[in-house]
């Protein structure tokens, strides 16, 4: 009995013994986890540039003097502005009115007559002519034949004396030619009912050259120039476009990251595009005496050819790891048991990093670019007082 049981425990130790070892030689055999590789850092690089959007015009090529004529130092002169630019000034709060004229040109006068006064011009004062121009068109504007225009010119006080000469006149009691020369008289003394009194928005005075003119002409205010405003607009609309490809500093910039070109001219890239305000100024100087245009002059200026505006870009780029993410991705999945165990005894490459180059702005950083066209008053004056400068500069005077 004894020798059987020690039998049956020696066999009982020799199967555990054998399913140990069966045990240990079934367990997978796993590669090594791999490790994370040391991916290049990213790179960026920026550069700013400041725009220059130079002007199209040249100032010198849109004025001309006759040179036949010498404009001698210390002429007089007066300036002429039409219609169309003094009624929008009236009520700038109207609807419909460009409010382009009264405040704006009000400030562009001052500029032309202190260039005027500083080239040795003697600047007649408009109010002067208007009050010349009025009394030549109050005086143009009834003959003496006709009473009832005449009595309705003159101020209420004087017209019993008017009424009283009709009456002698009707009643035979002065013949015609007394009653024509009485009235003449008369109506060289008489105050008419437009002194004194502010004209109405549609009774402009400097207005009509002809007139200017002949006001020009007559009486003791005289001026040897006229000034003649044609155009004078402060609310132009401007769209100023740079390319970026022609800034010397940008092309130094792309051709160190040759792969930026074309990403440069994607969708327009190249181009900056601004909404600006402008203004025009056209005019020309007419020879009272003789009638002569003796100059004309026209400019234009904006926000950015006036330097009252500029603007900077900031352009770089920036180079990186394009597919980090995939080779993340392949480390952590190559490390999962079931991948280690394939891969046992079995070589595997890491997916090497692949380098992208990718294209950073064009983005406005200094300066103010619009897209829409935005017009305040602050801008429109400068405007305004230099392109005036700028064009009436140009007329010469001689000895």
């Amino acid at each position: 009995m004894k020798a059987a049981a020690r039998s049956v425990s020696v066999m009982s130790a020799t199967v555990l013994a054998v399913a140990t070892l069966a045990a240990c030689s079934s367990s997978p055999k796993l590669a090594p986890e791999l490790a994370m590789p040391q991916l290049p850092a990213e790179q960026r690089e920026v550069i700013d540039v400041r725009l220059e959007f130079r002007s199209k015009q040249n100032l010198s090529d849109n004025v001309v003097q006759l040179p036949s004529h010498s404009v001698k130092r210390g002429s007089s002169v007066v300036i002429n502005v039409p219609a169309s630019l003094i009624e929008a000034g009236a009520s700038k709060g109207e609807k419909g009115q460009d409010f382009k004229t009264k405040d704006f040109f009000n400030e562009a006068e001052q500029q032309i007559e202190k260039v005027f006064i500083g080239n040795n011009f003697r600047v007649i004062s408009r109010s002067k002519f208007e009050a010349k121009l009025r009394d030549l068109r109050d005086a143009a504007r009834c003959d003496l034949a006709n009473y009832r225009c005449l009595l309705d010119q003159v101020a209420p006080e004087a017209r019993p004396v008017l009424e009283d000469l009709k009456a002698k006149f009707d009643a035979g009691k002065i013949n015609a030619v007394d009653y024509t020369t009485q009235i003449a008289l008369f109506k060289e003394k008489m105050q008419t009912a437009s002194a004194g009194r502010t004209r109405s928005e549609d009774q402009r005075e400097l207005t009509d050259i002809s007139e200017v003119i002949r006001a020009a002409q007559s009486g003791d205010i005289q001026a040897d120039y006229i000034l003649q405003i044609n155009v004078f607009d402060t609310k132009k609309r401007v769209r100023a476009v740079a390319d970026l490809r022609r800034e010397t500093k940008v092309r130094t910039f792309i051709s160190g990251y040759p792969s930026l070109q074309a990403a440069l001219e994607t969708g327009g890239k190249h181009e900056v595009t601004c909404a600006i305000v402008g203004t025009e100024l056209n005019a020309k100087l007419i020879h009272v005496k003789t009638g002569e245009i003796v100059w004309i002059g026209s400019h234009e200026l904006n926000e950015f050819s006036s330097g009252v505006q500029s603007i900077g870009v900031e352009l770089g780029q920036r180079t990186y790891v394009a597919n980090a993410n995939d080779i993340r991705n392949f480390v952590v999945s190559q490390n999962e048991p079931y991948m280690r165990q394939l891969r046992y005894n079995q070589p595997v490459q890491v997916p090497s990093p692949v380098m992208r180059t990718d294209l950073i702005g064009p983005m406005v950083n200094v300066g103010r670019c619009e897209k829409d066209w935005k017009f305040d008053d602050e801008t429109r004056s400068q405007l305004a007082r230099k392109v005036a400068h700028d064009l009436i500069s140009t007329i010469r005077s001689g000895s």
